[in-house]
């Protein structure tokens, strides 16, 4: 028995006729086509994909504990502590009780976290300039509103 991937690569994937507007289905792809790139990236960079999410979180939330780092990044807890044990070996994190609620812990980025998200948001816009270069400069900022507006409006229902 051979192995399949639960996800077909995109280039193996009929795209719907070009009149076909299922916006949803050609967000998807564009999705995929962005995370293989960012998994190529992240490989290169010897990061997974799920410790390149966590560290940025980190990086905006400032100290904060696991339970809501896992929230803000999109991470199952289990999945998210998997990445923090990964990324405190290499001294981008340090994870501590928080000392008003013993059962919760607190995770801080370090010196050499911060230095690492530099280079991951140099490497994510790299791979958004490769990816949107097809649409040029004016389009990109028409799409990255257009996308805003939905992202706002579907907060509100």
């Amino acid at each position: 028995m051979s192995w399949a991937p639960a996800i077909a690569p995109p280039h193996a994937v009929e795209p719907p006729p070009a009149g076909d507007s299922l916006l949803g289905h050609w967000l998807a792809m564009v999705s995929r086509h962005r995370q293989l790139r960012l998994e190529r990236a992240a490989r290169r960079l010897r990061i997974t994909v799920t410790e390149w999410l966590a560290l940025r979180q980190l990086q905006r939330s400032g100290r904060v504990t696991q339970c809501r780092l896992a929230e803000a990044a999109g991470l199952t807890p289990p999945s998210l502590s998997r990445a923090l044990a990964s990324l405190e070996e290499m001294g981008c994190v340090t994870r501590s009780a928080d000392p008003h609620d013993l059962r919760s812990i607190r995770v801080d980025i370090t010196d050499a976290g911060r230095a690492l998200v530099a280079r991951l948001l140099e490497t994510e816009r790299e791979v958004d300039r490769e990816l949107f270069a097809c649409l040029g400069p004016a389009r990109c900022e028409e799409l990255a509103g257009a996308l805003r507006a939905v992202v706002a409006g579907d907060r509100r229902a």
